[in-house]
């Protein structure tokens, strides 16, 4: 596999009345040609701010910078415009709730064929055919009468389904998909997460999920991005991220999911406290005050640690430290 985007201190800003909010600090991350990239975390932590940092579709205000930004060999951060040039073409993304994503006063054929069209893909005729297969592909039934149709005419599973072909028009190289079966129930979510690995296989595309479901990650992660307060605190595969966690937040993470709670008791361990405010001056650990294994050490800004494997963390307590907190 060869790099397809690597990501190098990412940062956003968003300007508030009390301060700049540091959104997303400084992340690093990489995706591979086929390779599927979670990025996981809890509300607020800087997911779905990274991911529109990528696509470059920030709100107005947000300033973005970047020591790189490349995109299969090709350097963007520096270059304004560059991202919208490639968007929808090589770099598509499925946003999270499909109603406020489609357009509601045009049909669903209008909105595909768009996509291919203004990429200079082809003709109308050949927009139409290949709307046609990738709602077939997509597992939408009766296509040719769906293209006729308006978003609200469809089930959220269905709009879900049209965002999923539309990010497939241009056949894109990425697809960035923020929590794209968050407001679904568990039958859908399992069914489109199915087909999302079916046809990311099938067209070789690298994909970056963003969720805080670590269910779905455990399931179709190669690899895993771990956030917390704007920063990636742990990343590595799925087995050294769920069989050996090296920070607390993900370790505590770990304990909060009901496979883990311990037999006979009546509730699911939580992480105590609260997120710590992102606006104004930010220094050292920002995960210290909910941790119980924080130290002096930990008001100094940390690095990300490398362990073996390409396991990183960032976080100066050990690991047998952080095995023994988790069982305590």
């Amino acid at each position: 596999m060869s790099t397809l985007l690597d990501v190098r201190n990412l940062s956003v800003v968003l300007p508030t009345s009390k301060g700049p909010l540091h959104a997303v600090q400084r992340v690093s991350f990489s995706v591979e040609r086929g390779e599927t990239l979670c990025i996981v975390g809890e509300s607020g932590c800087g997911k779905s701010m990274t991911a529109l940092a990528i696509m470059d579709l920030l709100p107005p205000g947000a300033k973005r910078s970047a020591d790189a930004l490349i995109f299969d060999g090709d350097e963007l951060s520096q270059r304004s415009g560059a991202i919208a040039g490639l968007r929808g073409r090589r770099i598509s993304m499925i946003f999270q709730e499909p109603m406020t994503s489609l357009n509601p006063v045009f049909t669903i054929g209008d909105q595909l064929t768009t996509v291919f069209r203004k990429n200079g893909k082809g003709s109308r005729a050949q927009a139409k055919e290949r709307a046609l297969y990738l709602l077939e592909r997509v597992g939408i039934t009766h296509a040719p009468q769906r293209l006729g149709q308006y978003p609200h005419e469809l089930s959220g599973g269905l709009r879900q389904r049209v965002m999923i072909a539309m990010a497939l028009m241009c056949g894109p190289d990425l697809i960035v998909a923020d929590e794209p079966t968050t407001a679904l129930d568990v039958t859908v979510q399992a069914e489109l997460l199915h087909l999302l690995m079916e046809l990311q296989k099938e067209f070789g595309m690298g994909l970056v999920l963003i969720t805080h479901d670590l269910g779905i990650v455990s399931r179709i992660a190669d690899r895993i991005c771990v956030m917390y307060a704007g920063q990636v605190v742990e990343s590595g595969t799925p087995a050294q991220i769920f069989g050996s966690s090296r920070h607390p937040y993900t370790t505590g993470l770990m304990c909060c999911l009901p496979s883990n709670a311990r037999s006979g008791e009546a509730h699911l361990a939580t992480i105590r406290g609260t997120v710590p405010s992102l606006v104004g001056e930010l220094r050292g650990c920002r995960f210290r005050e909910r941790c119980d294994l924080a130290r002096p050490a930990c008001d100094d800004d940390i690095a990300l640690l490398e362990h073996p494997g390409g396991h990183l963390a960032r976080c100066i307590v050990t690991a047998e430290e952080t095995s023994l907190a988790s069982r305590a």
